[in-house]
């Protein structure tokens, strides 16, 4: 896989450790920064997690998404780095993208981090204002790879961020490996559904969540659509899955499901086979640095006798690797969700032993 990102040249900028770059973002353009930066500002939900397993720490994080705020409150980062609690969120204008300039100003960061793929206005907005600007596209996971390399040569952790995606890289292949001669009549057809309390919104084909089912031994009940949109209740009862996966950026849970009179129909209800997905230094459903968990989690909820790697221990090992933190039982039971997926066959072989 070719990193979507390289560092041009770099030339010392003073005598101590910060160093003048030029980096080239995902969007092509090369940017001038001042390694390792010291102030760095996220508009991508993501990347603030990834920059601290980067950087080993939250210092350097000088704003981020409010969403990012959400999910590490949620998680585990907030045990991992409590000071996150004191990083500005108040960088954009309402929910989403769009930033707010004046006070991402104000913060005078080295960097600024926006989404690429977000319309050429959210990021104009930030390149008019005179920032340095490095967009992230986040759309498969050669992309997630030159986004996590661009972050660690910005981090001035260049071999570390290598070393993480080489993980990522080992775990891919382990999992092709073992699926690749898997019939489509012996993997099952996964619906993940990114909204499920109050309308039904699914992934479909050309998504990253496509790339995680078929890559975890699966086939996307939703494959027949493109990219992510929301569908009728008519239409999930059409596709009738196996496997109905619950995402992070909504409130429903299994129970929900399982409860719901108009789903009973339906293989995935009536084999109580709903799982929340797992939340961790950040959400699972979306790519990250912690993605291989995300893909070890469904191929072993998919296929739980042809994969022997223990998820339990896989995720000790990573949280070591990436975090230099030894997670307890009950953290581990927290994220992957054990009690919102007690109900839900199967789920007991991920819990703690008692």
């Amino acid at each position: 896989m070719t990193p979507a990102v390289a560092v041009v040249v770099c030339v010392s900028a003073m005598a101590g450790s910060a160093w003048a770059a030029e980096l080239t973002d995902q969007r092509g353009r090369t940017v001038a920064v001042t390694t390792p930066a010291q102030r760095v500002v996220f508009l991508p939900m993501p990347a603030p997690s990834t920059y601290m397993a980067i950087d080993r720490s939250a210092a350097h994080v000088t704003g981020m998404n409010p969403a990012s705020a959400t999910a590490m409150r949620a998680g585990i980062l907030s045990r991992i780095f409590p000071s996150f609690d004191q990083i500005p969120t108040g960088i954009t204008r309402g929910a989403g993208v769009v930033p707010n300039v004046e006070a991402i100003m104000a913060l005078h960061p080295d960097a600024v981090l926006q989404w690429a793929t977000s319309g050429d206005e959210p990021i104009a907005m930030l390149d008019r204002a005179g920032l340095t600007v490095l967009g992230l596209r986040y759309g498969g996971q050669d992309e997630v790879e030159g986004a996590i390399l661009m972050m660690g040569r910005l981090a001035g952790q260049e071999a570390r961020a290598g070393r993480i995606v080489e993980r990522l890289r080992q775990r891919q292949d382990v999992l092709a490996t073992t699926f690749r001669a898997t019939p489509d009549a012996e993997r099952p057809r996964v619906l993940h559904l990114s909204r499920a309390s109050d309308s039904f919104a699914v992934a479909g084909r050309d998504t990253y969540t496509d790339f995680v089912i078929r890559t975890a031994g699966g086939r996307n009940a939703a494959g027949e659509v493109g990219g992510s949109r929301t569908v009728t209740l008519e239409q999930l009862l059409v596709w009738n899955p196996d496997v109905i996966l619950l995402g992070n950026f909504d409130t429903a849970m299994p129970a929900d499901l399982y409860g719901d009179p108009r789903l009973q129909g339906i293989a995935a209800i009536k084999q109580r086979r709903v799982y929340r997905v797992p939340l961790g230094g950040y959400r699972w459903d979306p790519p990250s640095h912690e993605s291989a968990l995300a893909w070890t989690w469904l191929a072993k909820l998919l296929h739980p006798d042809r994969l022997t790697t223990d998820l339990r221990t896989e995720m000790r090992d990573w949280y070591s690797f990436l975090y230099n933190h030894a997670l307890a039982d009950a953290e581990i039971d927290a994220i992957l969700q054990t009690p919102q997926n007690s109900g839900s066959a199967g789920y007991a072989r991920f819990a703690a032993a008692r």
